[in-house]
């Protein structure tokens, strides 16, 4: 990742040299490589973050349905289409390839914009209740027992951290509505490559992944531990 940065930053660079002689190979070029740099940096940081000590203790907020981060989502939305935009604009020297993939990028864009607007987008939510976890999907939700986990690690898909959860009985889960139970298990059956029937994506939620499968473990592990979530839900 570091020669990533380093080889976007170098384009970049020069994408600001041509900018007096060839302004519209020079513009792609920066918004281009400079997007891969941004990219890069910020994977960078947030694993010279995971370095750091942690805490010897880490407690989630129970009873209340966490979601995406809305601002993360239509950042990244606006990042997506105004980059399409710069490449369908000024990319015809490039070829029809690249005004093709700025077309579909700024498309793709727009939809995430507009899906933030009315409220299409975010639609999952997580929630961490005394008697599980929940992950709730666009038309159902499904509730993991803490004594049906029976590991968790971690790993990284696309240089994004996950957590990975292993369970004793995939179809020991309480789904709502119970007629969804047929997409939920073929949910659990999605993540077999990995050796793990559920995948927390923790940076959607903007929560650390080595501090949330710190606080997991410890949920599973030590069942009074469980009572400060229902304590949360109380207070909320």
């Amino acid at each position: 990742m570091w020669g990533v940065l380093a080889i976007s930053i170098a384009f970049v660079i020069c994408g600001l040299l041509l900018l007096g002689s060839n302004f519209q190979v020079a513009i792609v070029t920066i918004a281009f490589f400079g997007s891969c740099a941004a990219v890069a940096g910020t994977i960078l940081r947030r694993k010279l973050r995971t370095n750091a000590p942690t805490p010897d203790r880490v407690e989630l907020l129970g009873g209340i349905a966490l979601r995406p981060s809305r601002l993360l989502i239509g950042g990244i939305g606006a990042w997506i289409g105004g980059l399409g935009v710069i490449m369908f604009v000024f990319g015809s020297q490039y070829g029809l390839l690249l005004l093709g993939l700025g077309l579909g990028m700024a498309v793709l864009g727009c939809f995430i914009l507009v899906g933030i607007v009315v409220g299409w987008l975010p639609t999952e939510y997580l929630r961490f209740d005394p008697s599980g976890i929940t992950l709730g999907r666009r038309r159902f939700a499904y509730m993991v027992p803490w004594d049906n986990i029976a590991a968790l690690s971690m790993a990284e898909i696309n240089h994004n951290p996950v957590i990975l959860i292993q369970l004793h009985q995939p179809e020991r889960i309480e789904v709502t509505p119970p007629q969804r139970m047929a997409q939920a298990r073929k949910e659990l059956s999605r993540y077999g490559l990995y050796g793990a029937h559920v995948l927390l994506a923790p940076v959607q939620y903007r929560m650390d992944a080595s501090l949330l499968v710190q606080a997991l473990d410890r949920y599973v592990r030590e069942p009074h531990a469980r009572n400060e979530l229902s304590a949360r839900l109380i207070g909320a």
